[in-house]
């Protein structure tokens, strides 16, 4: 219950900048706040990509990485959406761990280096509950940066593809 109210709380948040980023005379009252022009008109345009997404401008302080694909804010755990990273919990091979390790790490650079940090909620949740999103840091999707970088694979589900995973990490 309590996580669903914090996702709720941050989906209101979005949409509340969102609308200040819609009426112009409450631009001013937005940057008065530290939310610059930049970012609201980027929301707005985000919120058009995703169509029933929800994106969510937060700073980098407020967001703790737990992996390569996992972030909490204010304790929520979400995860990235389409890629996968080597696991760093219950690794199956040291070489999973080390470069598990690595992505979260790049991640938590990304995110800690980033003028600007982008949540956006897909709506869904995965089968641990985790809210499904995408991570933007300065207009790029890390994501596809820990992919591009060789710290991710793009993620597939199933059986088949876990053992594939598993195949690409551990040999």
């Amino acid at each position: 219950m309590i996580r669903r109210n914090r996702s709720k709380l941050l989906i209101i948040v979005g949409g509340v900048i969102a609308i200040i980023a819609a009426i112009p005379e409450f631009g001013q009252v937005a940057q008065s706040v530290g939310v610059p022009k930049s970012v609201l008109r980027e929301i707005g345009r985000q919120a058009d990509k995703y169509s029933r997404q929800t994106t969510i401008v937060t700073s980098a302080g407020e967001i703790s990485v737990y992996d390569g694909d996992t972030i909490k804010i204010s304790g929520q755990r979400m995860r990235l959406l389409d890629i996968d990273t080597p696991e760093i919990s219950k690794p199956r091979c040291s070489y999973e761990e080390k470069v598990g390790y690595q992505a979260r790490d790049r991640l938590r650079a990304l995110i800690g280096q980033a003028g600007t940090v982008e949540i956006i909620d897909s709506g869904t949740t995965d089968k641990y509950g985790r809210n499904l999103i995408h991570v933007e840091v300065d207009g790029r999707d890390a994501g596809q940066i820990l992919v591009r970088e060789g710290l991710a694979l793009r993620y597939r589900g199933g059986s088949a593809a876990w053992n594939a995973r598993k195949r690409h990490w551990c040999g």
